[in-house]
């Protein structure tokens, strides 16, 4: 498999690879004039010769000289006359010389990696490249892209130049390495509240790109699979302050497209840790550091109800709904009015599903049947129940709103348990 790591060699050229390859010559091409017609295609141009082991020793420089990745992909497009992009395993693009952002699904980047051979890949604006796998060491770093179409020649510059690639991911790493601690202890100011000044706060944060003086929300990432290692990586290349624990991740969104960064974060992580599931949750917008600290404590509140939610993987405060406002109320005065509505059930967990249950199908026995997997008659055996214990029926409008806000202020309850004090 041509996999090549910073600390390998460069494999897959076979055995009758010429060690100097033509390549064709980049310059444009001019338009036609008289007689004598134009200039050639770039497909009939005499080809200039290039060494391929001074081209990767040359590109491998461009890497440890910590240029980046934008200037390895210049000198890899100018010498193969090829427009070149790097797409992460989330399948977003980290860098290109024609500026194309179009993504590849994460399933799509997976298949590129199983194979033994770069492949022709087709993008979702249409751009079709040959995709090489690139990895450095175990990790896989993502993909390298030349545009089609790709010969043998070109074929053996794209293999030479995954070396360069990995050489940057190596450094990246380490350079996230030694700013995580730095924005690690912001992050916990933010997220406690910081004992300095809020314009000294607010100074720190702008040098790692936060606004807080423009509205901006906390964000809590949850990741429950078995690639801890990885997690831990795919965190550290986000390009805001994140600090980590265990299975999250906290940061500060900018909140002027939150639902779209919320998701464009959420399916990168995904798509780097590939087993598990990466929950994002957000709390709410605020445009004062003084409430960045809120934010944080309501985002990790909307995280606890988002993990009760089956089959979803994001929520934003914005969205809680009735939820949203009780947030605001102290937890002394939910457990009240919990304990005023729902005392006589409250020890009987079958009744209190039933209820929710029957409050959210409007009372359809058949549909509380199917979702609790009861029996009809035993459905309506517990509504008799609960309209004997409540001394109400649970239907009548007046009632129904005052229930469902109890249920709702019982689920709050229960996640500020679980999160302790």
């Amino acid at each position: 498999m041509d996999r090549v790591g910073v600390d390998g060699k460069l494999d897959g050229l076979t055995a009758g690879s010429e060690r100097r390859l033509g390549r064709r010559a980049s310059r444009p091409a001019e338009p036609d004039g008289g007689a004598g017609g134009g200039r050639p295609e770039p497909e009939d141009r005499p080809r200039e010769a290039v060494d391929i082991e001074r081209f990767a020793t040359g590109l491998n420089e461009v890497a440890l000289g910590g240029e980046g990745w934008r200037a390895v992909l210049a000198r890899v497009a100018e010498a193969t006359g090829r427009a070149a992009r790097l797409m992460g395993v989330h399948g977003g693009v980290f860098a290109a010389t024609d500026g194309g952002d179009a993504m590849l699904s994460p399933a799509e980047v997976a298949k590129v990696f199983a194979e033994p051979e770069p492949v022709t890949v087709t993008l979702e604006d249409g751009w079709s490249a040959r995709a090489l796998a690139v990895w450095a060491g175990q990790r896989r770093v993502g993909l390298l892209l030349l545009a089609e179409p790709v010969d043998d020649e070109l074929l053996a510059l794209l293999k030479a130049s995954s070396t360069a690639v990995a050489i940057e991911a190596v450094r990246r790493d380490a350079a996230a390495t030694a700013t995580a601690e730095t924005a690690s202890r912001l992050i916990d100011e933010l997220r406690f509240g910081a004992l300095r000044g809020t314009e000294e706060l607010t100074r720190t944060a702008a040098r790692f790109g936060l606004r807080l003086s423009e509205p901006h929300a906390a964000a809590v990432f949850d990741y429950g699979g078995p690639n801890r290692r990885t997690w831990s990586t795919a965190l550290s290349w986000l390009e805001m302050p994140v600090r980590q624990e265990d299975s999250m991740g906290w940061t500060v969104l900018s909140g002027r497209d939150l639902p779209r960064e919320i998701t464009r974060i959420r399916v990168r992580l995904q798509g780097m840790v590939g087993d598990g599931t990466v929950l994002a949750a957000t709390g709410p917008v605020v445009d004062d550091p003084r409430e960045t600290a809120r934010s944080f404590r309501d985002a990790e509140v909307v995280l606890g109800l988002l993990r009760r939610r089956t089959g979803e993987t994001e929520l934003l405060h914005s969205a809680l709904g009735l939820a949203q406002l009780l947030l605001a109320v102290p937890p002394d005065r939910l457990r009240a009015f919990v304990n005023q509505q729902l005392g006589p059930i409250l020890g009987r967990p079958e009744l209190i599903l039933t209820l929710d249950a029957w409050l959210a199908t409007r009372g359809s026995r058949a549909n509380v049947a199917e979702q609790l997997h009861l029996h009809r008659n035993s459905v309506g055996y517990r509504v008799g129940q609960l309209r004997q214990l409540l001394g109400t029926d649970p239907l009548d409008p007046e009632a129904a709103h005052r229930l469902r806000t109890a249920l709702t202020a019982r689920e709050l309850l229960d996640v500020f348990s679980q999160r302790g004090p």
